[in-house]
C-alpha cells in the first residue's frame, strides 16, 4: 500500500508509525486537548463503588457519548440496577438514549441521539 507524504512524496506503509500519528492527533505537551465545539465518545470505567458517576453525568451534559465499563460493579446487582436506572433517567431526561452493548459495557447517548434497534435477521 502506498501513502502520500505531506508534500506529495510517496511513502510505503512500512514507513508510517501509526501509533505516533494517532497519539499526536489530540495531544499537546502530554495533555488531551478538548474543544467545546466538538462532541466526543468517552470510555469511562466505573470504580467498584460507582463513586465516579458524576463524571459520567458531566460528560453527558457536555453532549458527549459515553461507553461505560461496569465490570467493577457487575458483582453487585443492586448497585448495578440503581446505576442503570439513574443513567436511564438522566439520558432520557435530556432526550438521549441508553443501551447495553455487552455484559460489561453500556452505551449512554446525550440529547438528540438515539440507538437504532434493528430487527433480528435484517
Amino acid at each position: 500500500m502506498v501513502v502520500f507524504g505531506i508534500f506529495g512524496g510517496k511513502k510505503s506503509s512500512g514507513d508510517v508509525n501509526i501509533e505516533h500519528v494517532l497519539n499526536e492527533l489530540s495531544v499537546r505537551d502530554g495533555k488531551v486537548i478538548e474543544r467545546d465545539d466538538v462532541k466526543y465518545v468517552k470510555s469511562i470505567s466505573l470504580d467498584s463503588e460507582a463513586k465516579n458517576m458524576d463524571k459520567v453525568l458531566r460528560e453527558l451534559r457536555k453532549g458527549n457519548v459515553v461507553i461505560l465499563n461496569v465490570t467493577e460493579v457487575s458483582h453487585n446487582k443492586l448497585l448495578l440496577r440503581d446505576i442503570v436506572k439513574e443513567l436511564r433517567e438522566a439520558s432520557v431526561g435530556m432526550d438521549g438514549d441508553i443501551a447495553r452493548i455487552s455484559q460489561e459495557k453500556i452505551l449512554i447517548l446525550p440529547g438528540g441521539m438515539k440507538v437504532s434497534h434493528s430487527e433480528q435477521g435484517s
